[in-house]
């Protein structure tokens, strides 16, 4: 995933702190820096144009793509070619497909509609150079639904146009005047970084970018390791088992059949037959529910090696072991895991 920072002049942030996070961010292979020509209150400083130019400078040397956020009546960064539009407000269809033959742009992700792409496409946009991001909202309870995101999403994948979003910071500087996070998701706002990463992630979010301009070296590197289209989920070991342990260390494909009350791997039996062991019945004797991971042991004939999530309340059962739990706070990302869609565990 081509993953991004946020860095933003004229407002409460070192110009030092913002040249290393660009440094580190470079280091950890972070392609996009987004930054805005319409905050309000920075470009309310007199220095406003010379950092914002400073940043983008040095971002251009460290071979990011700026994604510049800017309304139809500011023209001052049009003439450079390094830079991708995020055309916001006052950006009429003419327009936008006359701009997409000359420069790379970006959409406003969270308020495009299906008549507005298909007028696009009916004018023969270059949708080549089109991508979309989301917006993020700095004001408390007003982030997108997750339902409308992803059927935002679809619509414009549909279109063939790659989608970004931002996450907020959890642990660093959240950035003013509200200091209440910049995420896209509302439920995104009191996640960790981390988690709302992984969320993005599992989404099918094409690119991830910190919307704060000052997340921590751990926030960093955790939206640095997002999998795209994979869903990751810290779990806790219920078994000492060598073999269960190397089996629920690989990364897993959901059935396309959707069963009733489990989420089914697809290669938990291939990749027992490749480690060579047998599973020892272990764990078996209390009932199953929601976010339990499961092997099917040896007394299950050929469907030894099964792993499975249930999604339900299941009864014991000998041929069954329960080997991991996904965190509390985590279990809602089974809910996301698409037939065909990867899955993996991170022990905690």
């Amino acid at each position: 995933m081509q993953n991004g920072i946020s860095i933003y002049a004229g407002l409460d942030y070192d110009s030092e702190e913002n040249l290393s996070l660009i440094e580190q961010a470079a280091e950890m292979g972070f392609k996009h820096l987004f930054t805005s020509a319409q905050i309000p209150e920075a470009q309310d400083s007199e220095n406003f144009f010379e950092e914002l130019t400073a940043i983008m400078a040095t971002a251009v040397q460290r071979d990011f793509e700026i994604i510049l956020d800017v309304n139809a009546d500011d023209t001052t960064f049009f003439n450079l070619e390094d830079l991708i539009l995020r055309l916001d407000d006052g950006f009429d269809t003419p327009r936008i497909a006359a701009l997409s033959h000359e420069r790379k742009i970006q959409l406003n992700a969270s308020t495009v509609t299906n008549e507005f792409l298909t007028i696009l496409l009916n004018m023969n946009a270059n949708f080549s150079n089109i991508s979309a991001l989301h917006n993020y909202y700095p004001h408390v309870f007003t982030g997108l639904d997750t339902y409308f995101f992803i059927n935002q999403n679809k619509m414009l994948h549909d279109f063939g146009i790659n989608v970004g979003a931002f996450v907020p910071t959890c642990e660093g500087k959240k950035r003013a005047p509200l200091f209440d996070g910049l995420p896209t998701l509302e439920d995104c706002r009191n996640f960790s970084t981390d988690l709302s990463a992984r969320f993005l992630a599992a989404l099918g979010t094409d690119f991830i970018i910190i919307g704060d301009g000052l997340p921590t070296e751990e926030e960093v590197i955790a939206v640095a390791s997002a999998k795209e289209n994979e869903v990751v989920m810290d779990v806790k070991l219920l078994t000492d088992d060598l073999t269960s342990i190397e089996l629920l260390k690989n990364t897993f494909t959901r059935r396309p059949d959707i069963s009733k009350s489990v989420i089914r791997a697809v290669e938990g039996r291939q990749f027992l037959k490749q480690i060579g062991a047998a599973i020892e019945p272990e764990n078996f004797s209390a009932e199953r529910n929601f976010g339990v991971i499961t092997i099917d042991n040896k007394n299950f004939g050929r469907y030894a090696g099964e792993i499975q999530i249930v999604e339900d309340i299941l009864p014991a059962d000998e041929r069954v072991n329960t080997v991991a739990r996904i965190v509390d706070e985590e279990v809602f990302l089974a809910g996301y895991i698409k037939p065909n869609q990867k899955f993996s565990f991170r022990f905690v």
